[in-house]
C-alpha cells in the first residue's frame, strides 16, 4: 500500500483509539448510575413525597432505576469485549440510552411539577438543572451522550415550567439553551482533550517502538560484527597456521639447495617445492576472494548463457584428477538457458567438484544440470554428488564456515584449505543462488545449487563455445613488463624453458624501447599497477596506437581498486597472482591464438 494511502489510516487511528476510550470510561462511570439514581429518586421522594400520589412517584422511581440499570448491564457488556468492539457503533448506543434515561428523568418534571407548590417546583428545578451538569463527568467528554441527555431531561421539564408560569417562558428558554450549550461546549472541549492525550499516546508508543526498533538493529548490528570479528579470528589463525608450515618447509628446502644436493635429490626437492607453492597459491587465492566476495566488490555480471556448457568444461578441468585418483567423474547435462554470471556459475561448480573429489575415497562423483518449475517460477539445478564417507548431520550446518574441514586436524594442504564451500555459499548468496546438503554417513553427499532461470525459449541462446585448438609457443616473440625485479626474472625463465623468446622491461620508457629496437611482440605480459603511476592496460592501448595491434595479457594483485574494473573494461584477458604455470600456459596460448594478427585497437 502506497504511503497516500496509509495517510488516512494512519490520521484515523487516534480517532477511532479516543472513541474507543471515551465509550471505555462512560461505560466504567455507568456501572455506578443505578446507585446514584436510586439516591437521586430517594432525595427527591423526601422533600415531594406528600405532595405527589405514591403510585405515581413508585412507578416514576422504577422507571428512571430500570434504565439506569439497562445501561450499566450494556455498559458491563461492553467492557468484557475490551478492544474487539466497533466504537461507533457503540457510542450510537450510549447515545440513545442516554437519551433515554433524560427522557424518564425529564418526565418527572411534567408529571411531579403541577402537583407541587411553589417552593417546591424551584427546588425540583434546580435539582432538574444539577442532574445535566453532573452528567458532564459521566459523559466523559462526548458532546453526542452529553447533548442527548440533557435536553431530554430540560426540554420536558421546562416546557411544563413555561406552562405553569407563562411570564417566565422567554427567559426560561434563553436560560436553558444558553446552560445547554455550555454543558456541550465543555463536553466539546473534554472531547478535545481526550484526544489530545491519545494523539500524544501514540506518537509515545511510535517513539517507543521506532526506539525498540532501533535498539534490535543496533543489537544485531552488533552481533553481526562480534561474529565477523570472530570469524576473522577464526580465519587469521587458521591462515596464520596453513602459511606457516608451508613457509617453513620453504625455507628447509632453500637450504637444502643451497647444499647442492645430488640429481636425484633436486628433481625431489622440486617436486616438493611445486606442490607447496601451489599449496600457497590455492590458500592466497581462497583468501582473497572470500575477503572480495565478503566486502562487497564482486559484482556479479547478468549474460544470456547455456548451463551445460559451463558446467562440461568444469568437468572437463576435472576428469584427469578424478582418474588419478580411482574414481568416476560422471554427467548428465539438460540444456538449461539461464541469464547470470558464467564465471560465478563456474567457480561454483569447479568448488562443489573439487570437494567431492576431495572426500571421495572410491566410487564416483556425478554431475548434473536439471530445469524444474517451482509454480511459474523456472529453477536451474546444478547438482553434485558423490560416494565417499557422508558428513554427519551435526556437521552440515559448519561445512560452509571458513577453513572447517571434517576429518582433518592435521591440516593436511592435499584436501585443500577449507575455503571451497564458503566460497560457493558466497557466490550463491551475490547470485541469487541457494545451496542445500544432503548427506548419509557411509553413503555419500549430495550438493544442489538452485539458480533462477528463464523457461526455455526467453533468453537469446548462448554462443557456441570455440574448440580448443592447440597453439605452439616455440619460438613466440613476449615482451614481460613488470616493475618486481623478483617477478621479471622468474617469468622470462620460466618462458624460456616454454622455448618463448622472452625480453623483460621493468618500466613503461623500457617497453617502449622494447617496441622500437625489436618492433611489436607476439603477446605482451604486463602488470596491472606499474611505476610512475601507470596503468598496464592504458600502457597496452597506447603501445597498439603506436605499433599496431598485438595480443596482451594482464597480470595483477589487486582485487578491487578501480584499476582492476579499467582493465575489466579494456577487454584484455586478466589474470590474478599468484598463477599456476599450467594456467599462465594456457592463457598464453588461448590469448595468441584468438587474437587477429595486425589488429590494431
Amino acid at each position: 500500500m502506497s504511503a497516500t494511502a496509509d495517510d488516512p489510516q494512519r490520521a484515523a487511528a487516534p480517532g477511532r483509539e479516543m472513541l474507543i476510550e471515551l465509550v471505555g470510561l462512560h461505560a466504567r462511570a455507568l456501572l455506578r448510575m443505578p446507585w446514584v439514581q436510586a439516591l437521586l429518586v430517594l432525595g427527591v421522594g423526601l422533600f415531594a413525597y406528600s405532595y405527589i400520589p405514591p403510585l405515581l412517584f413508585c412507578g416514576w422511581a422504577l422507571l428512571t432505576v430500570s434504565v439506569e440499570v439497562l445501561r450499566a448491564r450494556y455498559a458491563a457488556r461492553v467492557l468484557r469485549r475490551g478492544h474487539d468492539i466497533d466504537p461507533r457503533r457503540v457510542h450510537a448506543g450510549f447515545v440513545l440510552l442516554a437519551a433515554t434515561a433524560g427522557a424518564s428523568i425529564g418526565l418527572g418534571g411534567v408529571a411531579f411539577l403541577p402537583m407541587l407548590p411553589m417552593l417546591h417546583q424551584a427546588l425540583f428545578g434546580a435539582v432538574m438543572f444539577a442532574i445535566p451538569a453532573a452528567g458532564v463527568a459521566v459523559s466523559h467528554s462526548s458532546r453526542y451522550i452529553l447533548a442527548a441527555y440533557t435536553i431530554c431531561i430540560l426540554l420536558p421539564g421546562s416546557a411544563t415550567w413555561a406552562a405553569l408560569h407563562p411570564s417566565q417562558s422567554l427567559g426560561l428558554a434563553a436560560l436553558s439553551s444558553l446552560y445547554c450549550t455550555v454543558l456541550i461546549l465543555a463536553a466539546a472541549d473534554g472531547e478535545k482533550l481526550l484526544l489530545r492525550s491519545v494523539i500524544i499516546r501514540h506518537e509515545r508508543d511510535r517513539l517507543v517502538l521506532d526506539l525498540q526498533e532501533k535498539n534490535a538493529q543496533v543489537q544485531a548490528a552488533m552481533a553481526q560484527s562480534e561474529q565477523s570479528a570472530q570469524a576473522r579470528a577464526r580465519v587469521l589463525a587458521a591462515a596464520s597456521h596453513d602459511l606457516r608450515q608451508p613457509l617453513h618447509a620453504l625455507s628447509v628446502y632453500s637450504a637444502v639447495l643451497a647444499a647442492n644436493p645430488a640429481p636425484e635429490t633436486l628433481h625431489e626437492l622440486s617436486g616438493n617445492i611445486d606442490q607447496i607453492v601451489r599449496a600457497l597459491g590455492n590458500l592466497l587465492n581462497g583468501l582473497l576472494d572470500l575477503s572480495r566476495l565478503s566486502a562487497g566488490y564482486y559484482v556479479p555480471e547478468r549474460q544470456p548463457l547455456a548451463l551445460e556448457r559451463v558446467v562440461a568444461e568444469v568437468c572437463a578441468e576435472y576428469r584427469q584428477a578424478a582418474a588419478q585418483r580411482g574414481l568416476d567423474l560422471t554427467s548428465v547435462l539438460e540444456p538449461v538457458r539461464l541469464t547470470g554470471d558464467a564465471v560465478a556459475i563456474g567457480r561454483i561448480a569447479r568448488n562443489l567438484i573439487d570437494n567431492a573429489l576431495k572426500y571421495t575415497e572410491r566410487g564416483a562423483v556425478h554431475v548434473s544440470t536439471t530445469l524444474v518449475f517451482e509454480g511459474a517460477a523456472a529453477v536451474a539445478v546444478l547438482a553434485v554428488v558423490d560416494t565417499g564417507r557422508g558428513i554427519p548431520a551435526a556437521e552440515q550446518g559448519r561445512i560452509f564456515e571458513e577453513f572447517y574441514q571434517l576429518d582433518n586436524p592435521g591440516r593436511d594442504r592435499s584436501r585443500g584449505v577449507g575455503l571451497g564451500l564458503a566460497i560457493v555459499q558466497r557466490l550463491c548468496e551475490l547470485i541469487g543462488a541457494s545451496v542445500r546438503v544432503e548427506s548419509t554417513l557411509g553413503q555419500g553427499t549430495r550438493f544442489e545449487v538452485r539458480i533462477p532461470a528463464a523457461p526455455e525459449g526467453s533468453t537469446q541462446p548462448a554462443p557456441a563455445l570455440p574448440e580448443d585448438q592447440p597453439v605452439p609457443l616455440h619460438g613466440k616473440r613476449v615482451y614481460v613488463v613488470d616493475d618486481e625485479a623478483d617477478i621479471l626474472k622468474s617469468m622470462q625463465a620460466l618462458l624460456r624453458v616454454w622455448g618463448i623468446e622472452a625480453s623483460g622491461a621493468n618500466s613503461p620508457a623500457a617497453a617502449e624501447q622494447l617496441f622500437v629496437d625489436h618492433g611489436r611482440p607476439d603477446l605482451m605480459i604486463v602488470d596491472l599497477r606499474l611505476r610512475e603511476g601507470e596503468h598496464g592496460a592504458h600502457l597496452a592501448d597506447r603501445l597498439q596506437r603506436g605499433h599496431g595491434g598485438f595480443p596482451v595479457l594482464i597480470i595483477t594483485g589487486e582485487t578491487s581498486s578501480e584499476a582492476l574494473r579499467d582493465a575489466n573494461r579494456s577487454g584484455y584477458t586478466l589474470l590474478q597472482k599468484p598463477i599456476a604455470p599450467e594456467v599462465l600456459q594456457r592463457a598464453i596460448a588461448g590469448t595468441i591464438g584468438t587474437h587477429p594478427a595486425g589488429e590494431a585497437r
